[in-house]
């Protein structure tokens, strides 16, 4: 996969986008909301402001070449349909859709969705793995020459938010879960920290990245 197109720069949308462009894809990343086209211009190739249901927007841009599309107007469903439609009218080689229902997978899949994700139940499916096992390490299923590893803090990474840090473009990982102690000694979870979450000494991260960018982390047993 070499070009991707982001329609719907949400927390989803915005996620997928800089994550492709932090593994070397061109991402263009669309939203009507200039704010959101603001706050993501600097972590992916292209972003820009326009109304994706329509047709000559999409052509000038040339989403009809793009290896993927993500359309992740989940809010906005007469729209997250037009965008499918008119994508698999343009010739798109694959469509990932997200949806907040399974009605909503059902319509997507039929005016030409290759894939629909719901973030939101299988996030519900992963926690609920996560609390019977204690930690996504032995969970996930990656492709050759990459591992999720729970890591020791770096020193240089604490008092910092992972806005600032900017992990995905910086060191080309991806943080998915935080372990820390709790007053009473128990591990505290945080799954998906937020932009805002700061880093503390003594955290255990699990992260996602290639095994040669792994090397240089100190690794921890999953709690």
């Amino acid at each position: 996969m070499k070009k991707a197109a982001v329609f719907g720069l949400g927390h989803f949308g915005a996620s997928a986008a800089a994550a492709l462009h932090a593994e070397g894809v061109e991402v263009l990343a669309v939203d009507s909301d200039r704010h959101l086209v603001d706050e993501i211009k600097d972590r992916v190739s292209v972003a820009v402001a326009f109304d994706a249901t329509i047709r000559r927007n999409l052509e000038k841009f040339d989403v009809g070449g793009m290896d993927v599309v993500i359309v992740g107007m989940g809010t906005d469903f007469e729209a997250s349909v037009m965008v499918t439609l008119l994508c698999r009218e343009l010739g798109v080689r694959r469509i990932v859709c997200k949806a907040l229902s399974k009605r909503q997978r059902e319509v997507l899949l039929k005016v030409g969705a290759d894939d629909v994700m719901m973030p939101e139940e299988q996030m519900g499916q992963w926690l609920a793995m996560n609390l019977i096992h204690g930690s996504v390490v032995n969970l996930v299923d990656l492709p050759e020459g990459f591992s999720i590893l729970s890591v020791e803090a770096p020193e240089s990474w604490c008092g910092r938010s992972l806005a600032e840090l900017e992990l995905p473009d910086r060191e080309r990982l991806l943080l998915v879960q935080v372990h820390r102690a709790g007053a009473d000694g128990t591990d505290e979870k945080t799954p998906l920290p937020a932009g805002d979450f700061r880093i503390e000494p003594g955290d255990a991260l699990d992260i996602i990245g290639s095994d040669e960018r792994l090397k240089k982390f100190k690794t921890v047993d999953p709690v």
